[in-house]
């Protein structure tokens, strides 16, 4: 199954920090759909893919270059605000029955499919359905050398998620076609760039021991594309420290700290934990002609149901520390 069913994602967070009321919401931009590149990758066995062969360096892999919005159903209207991307790509898709779902392509993992229910497709790939449950529906592409890449639907609405894994299927086979024909791209980082950066490596055991529950015993869960890192508590209590692609971070408050633009959202609570974000602002990312894109590092508290200013405390906090720590702007 997709390990990203067992953990809450960053996905609807990201949504939020974009579509979040309040002074310190700032956006800059139009939607930009993505370009395919005008050569192939080559492989020296199309038959049998494995993900360095069919992605290059996972470390810059550009998952929106296998998510083109042209391949997707006619009657769907869909749109990729950021074109580029570290750990994962969001496309907007609204349905012409209503449904509205973020599409996240990407989350590459060692997978545990070894057997069970599977689809063969192009290059030896196959697509495994996941459990998931609640809002959300995802698909694994799984390459020769095991490596997947994960497709995952997102309902905006509860009422909508029975749809969602009807729209994992419909992306699932323009993502293959793409990566069978080699169109996916390695991402080129700026001066400065957190994308050279494995957030496990620059956050200490003292920082992550900032959340409760997280101990010095706890161990980081590194992740292939080396871009997110996860922390998690034998309670249930989470952090996750990301660096990833965006536009200026926007939230419930904006303030500069350690010389970052950092905004911070607090977000309503589900039945399984209390959630809050601290995201700042790092060095602007030239993307073709797409415009307003900087790198941003992103800290996500996750503790338990009633304790959403707790998990905020303890993110900013670790912004206090981690801030300084990273490359100028």
């Amino acid at each position: 199954m997709s390990r990203w069913a067992r953990l809450p994602l960053s996905g609807l967070v990201l949504l939020a920090l974009v579509a979040a009321g309040g002074c310190a919401n700032k956006t800059f931009g139009t939607p930009t759909a993505v370009t395919t590149p005008s050569s192939a990758r080559h492989f020296d066995d199309p038959d049998r893919l494995t993900a360095k062969d069919a992605l290059g360096d996972l470390t810059r892999f550009n998952p929106c270059s296998v998510l083109d919005p042209a391949g997707m159903p006619a009657a769907w209207h869909v749109s990729i605000d950021v074109p580029a991307a570290y750990e994962y790509c969001v496309m907007s898709v609204n349905t012409k029955e209503g449904v509205q779902a973020e599409v996240q392509v990407g989350r590459l993992y060692q997978s545990d499919h070894e057997s069970g229910e599977s689809q063969s497709r192009a290059g030896g790939l196959r697509v495994f359905p996941s459990d998931d449950t609640g809002n959300a529906c995802s698909r694994d592409i799984v390459f020769a050398d095991g490596i997947a890449l994960v497709v995952r639907s997102w309902a905006q609405k509860a009422k909508d998620a029975t749809a969602m894994c009807g729209i994992s299927d419909e992306v699932v086979d323009p993502v293959i076609d793409a990566v069978a024909a080699g169109r996916a791209t390695s991402l080129t980082l700026p001066e400065h760039s957190l994308g050279a950066i494995d957030p496990c490596d620059v956050v200490t055991t003292e920082m992550a021991t900032l959340v409760r529950g997280i101990t010095a015993g706890v161990r980081p869960d590194r992740q292939l594309s080396g871009h997110s890192c996860w922390w998690m508590s034998d309670q249930g209590t989470m952090l996750e420290v990301a660096f990833d692609i965006g536009r200026l971070p926007a939230g419930d408050t904006g303030e500069t700290t350690q010389g970052r633009y950092t905004a911070v959202t607090h977000y309503a609570d589900d039945t399984a934990s209390s959630t809050c974000a601290v995201v700042g602002e790092h060095v602007p990312f030239a993307f073709g002609s797409t415009t307003g894109l900087i790198e941003r590092a992103g800290i996500w508290v996750y503790l338990k149901p009633g304790e959403v200013e707790a998990a905020c405390t303890a993110g900013k906090q670790l912004a206090d520390e981690l801030w300084p720590e990273l490359p100028p702007l």
